[in-house]
């Protein structure tokens, strides 16, 4: 009995230490990532295409290094981009900068980090054959939200 007792207490003791406060009403203007109420579905700013061809626009800042390079060139007439099917390795297969000349492929996309790390192949690692997967076609599009975010 002294069992079933204890056993209540220690329950209710538990409840009530869970037990929240009343939640707080958030408006339907601060729920979501745009201004204004969520239910009312903002139209995004039209976006500008890049059609600048390769060596035309200026190769845009890293926010941050470590970060893969963004493409200052068009890539529509490249798409898709796949481990067989790669028109960037025509271009940027390519030893050393030259002025005026395509940036080359890193050391590090001739590495294969998993399974012989300390072997450059002398081809991309086909871990690194789909560049679209890291690197994305800039674009004069503003951002749809604020990002404070630094490295």
């Amino acid at each position: 009995m002294r069992t079933i007792a204890r056993s209540g207490i220690a329950a209710l003791v538990l409840l009530s230490a869970c037990a929240t406060p009343r939640p707080v009403a958030i408006t339907a203007d601060d729920l979501g990532l745009q201004k204004g109420p969520v239910l009312q579905a903002a139209a995004p700013p039209r976006l500008v295409l890049n059609e600048s061809a390769p060596g035309d626009a200026p190769i845009p800042p890293r926010p941050w290094a470590g970060m893969a390079p963004v493409v200052p060139h068009a890539i529509a007439d490249l798409l898709p981009i796949t481990a067989k099917e790669n028109a960037c390795l025509g271009c940027h297969a390519v030893p050393a900068k030259e002025k005026g000349g395509p940036t080359p492929i890193p050391r590090s996309h001739y590495v294969d980090y998993r399974n012989a790390p300390d072997k450059v192949q002398a081809r991309v690692v086909d871990t690194r054959q789909v560049c679209v997967s890291c690197h994305v076609e800039g674009t004069r599009a503003p951002p749809l939200v604020r990002n404070d975010f630094r490295p």
